[in-house]
């Protein structure tokens, strides 16, 4: 049995850099916006389901330099369309938190605040972002959209592939 430091892990204790903590500080909508174009003759012809294209991005930066605040950002957009290709809906939000990363012992590299800013603080962001997407559709007069989870650890492997 050891009596060290449990915080210590196998890469921390390798490198000597510290491992990062995220504490969200508070959650947020920094921006949304909703267009039913066809409005109000959309909603006087029967609809079916929309055929629904959607993209999901993360943006995370600092908020100030040296500071241990980062905003994450998960970036929702959504259109929705007729069975003749009509535009429905279009919504596009930004949902956000403000995470402060402490990290015991000194400063993080940078490569260790990746995983947690576009992984783990998106994955804890996104129940908040998928409930204002449905909330949002729905209250414009279309059925909710119902996101699944999201495996924000593959989208960030590609994010990598790509660039």
């Amino acid at each position: 049995m050891h009596d060290g430091d449990a915080t210590a892990t196998v890469a921390g204790a390798a490198d000597g850099m510290a491992v990062p903590r995220g504490e969200i500080v508070s959650q947020y909508v920094k921006s949304v916006r909703l267009d039913v174009p066809g409005a109000p003759a959309v909603h006087a012809a029967p609809k079916g389901l929309p055929r629904l294209h959607l993209d999901l991005d993360v943006d995370a930066r600092q908020v100030a330099d040296g500071a241990p605040l980062f905003e994450v950002a998960l970036v929702l957009r959504c259109q929705g369309r007729g069975p003749d290709e009509q535009v429905l809906f279009e919504a596009d939000l930004a949902y956000a938190g403000l995470v402060n990363l402490r990290a015991a012992g000194g400063v993080a590299a940078p490569e260790m605040l990746e995983p947690l800013l576009l992984v783990e603080i998106p994955a804890l962001l996104f129940p908040g972002a998928r409930n204002l997407l449905a909330e949002l559709t729905r209250d414009a007069g279309f059925p909710p959209v119902l996101m699944q989870g999201v495996d924000f650890a593959a989208l960030q492997r590609g994010r990598r592939a790509v660039s």
